[in-house]
């Protein structure tokens, strides 16, 4: 039975959501430097994560990680935070649901908006909706704003 790009990330974000935030910077930097294909969500199992191959990646996995959230820091910070933007109203509508929703609209906001693979857009939906269920969404948008 063959499942959509929307159940796919519905698995991945499920699956993703009880990583702690240094294990989902290295999930992404691992997704980032593996092969298309390999990158890409699977129906069969490519939700699942394994924590112990996380803890023995290499160091320059979490530095690509980190090198791809600092590049696309603004445009993120406008479609999750900018009132002005179209699907803004959408992720927080989603967020009053729940942070396992928003993190389901998140990542296909970032597959439509920047093109993302599925695999690459959970990992930073992840990361990003459990920091906003931190400190709450108009807090977190705050910060993130002075960071800019």
């Amino acid at each position: 039975m063959s499942t959509t790009v929307q159940e796919q990330l519905e698995q991945s974000v499920g699956a993703l959501m009880t990583l702690s935030d240094s294990e989902l910077e290295l999930e992404l930097g691992r997704r980032l430097t593996q092969s298309v294909e390999e990158a890409t969500l699977r129906p069969t199992g490519g939700a699942s994560v394994d924590r112990a191959t996380l803890q023995d990646l290499p160091p320059f996995v979490r530095t690509v990680a980190q090198r791809f959230l600092d590049r696309f820091n603004r445009q993120m910070y406008s479609l999750i935070c900018d009132q002005n933007d179209p699907d803004n109203a959408k992720l927080r509508f989603a967020a009053s649901e729940g942070i396992e929703k928003l993190g389901y609209v998140l990542s296909g906001a970032l597959v439509v908006t920047f093109g993302w693979m599925p695999g690459i857009a959970s990992v930073i939906a992840v990361i990003i909706v459990k920091r906003i269920a931190k400190s709450g969404y108009g807090a977190f948008c705050e910060t993130w704003k002075e960071k800019l």
